[in-house]
């Protein structure tokens, strides 16, 4: 038998969900995007409020990703990559998509970049995440024609990392984490400027209306309601 070819466009938690449950179906899974390592840079709270709703082990030895709900984003995605890979899934690193066009043999992608696979290559289903990660100076992906669509409605968001002792400078801040390495993360809705000059790194980007959205776990619990979705779309 042919085994099913899934692209999945977009390395980022709505994909890993979507990816862990075709993988448990039994398919082939490939996953684009065009950064040159997935999970970087991050533009995301490293924000789980339960860590059950994750079936994926993504823990370091070192304890690298976190504690309690503030796990860093970046170490997630690093160890999920590990844990995806071993499970067959093919990393498709600076990659980005051309075109899209359904046949009736599948939906025929022209893939463009630097990883293994480039040219055009047909696949059974293809799912768009990429509203799940955006990142303002990337290129964007040229999909027409899909399988199906992540899509959430979005707003500008902006997360400062800085050190424990400039909390309450950022008293009013939505959300704040504190992190393993002695940080924290301090995130706001809309576009923020701060002359705190104790800031180590601005992180600006577009950030689900739906708060529950911004911690990690509801994302990959999405990706995995996503591939079910589309299982029933196609019974």
């Amino acid at each position: 038998m042919i085994p099913i070819r899934i692209l999945i466009v977009g390395a980022g938690l709505i994909a890993y969900g979507c990816t862990y449950s075709a993988l448990k179906d039994g398919y082939t899974v490939f996953i684009a995007d065009h950064s040159t390592e997935f999970g970087l840079p991050n533009v995301w709270p490293s924000l789980i409020e339960n860590r059950q709703n994750i079936p994926l082990n993504f823990e370091t030895e070192q304890g690298f990703e976190g504690k309690e709900t503030g796990y860093r984003h970046e170490w997630i995605m690093k160890s999920m990559n590990i844990q995806l890979a071993k499970r067959g899934v093919v990393l498709l690193n600076k990659t980005r998509i051309t075109s899209s066009v359904k046949s009736s043999e599948g939906i025929l992608v022209n893939l463009k970049g630097a990883s293994q696979m480039e040219g055009e290559h047909m696949f059974d289903f293809v799912v768009d995440t990429t509203n799940d990660t955006w990142i303002p100076w990337a290129k964007q992906h040229h999909l027409t024609d899909v399988s199906i669509r992540y899509d959430i409605e979005r707003e500008f968001a902006t997360g400062f990392l800085h050190i424990d002792n400039e909390i309450e400078n950022f008293s009013d801040a939505e959300i704040q984490l504190e992190r393993y390495d002695g940080l924290t993360e301090s995130w706001y809705s809309g576009q923020k400027e701060s002359t705190n000059t104790k800031i180590l790194e601005i992180m600006p980007t577009k950030l689900p209306l739906n708060r529950e959205m911004w911690s990690c776990d509801q994302r990959f619990l999405s990706g995995m309601n996503l591939w079910n979705e589309l299982v029933e779309m196609t019974l």
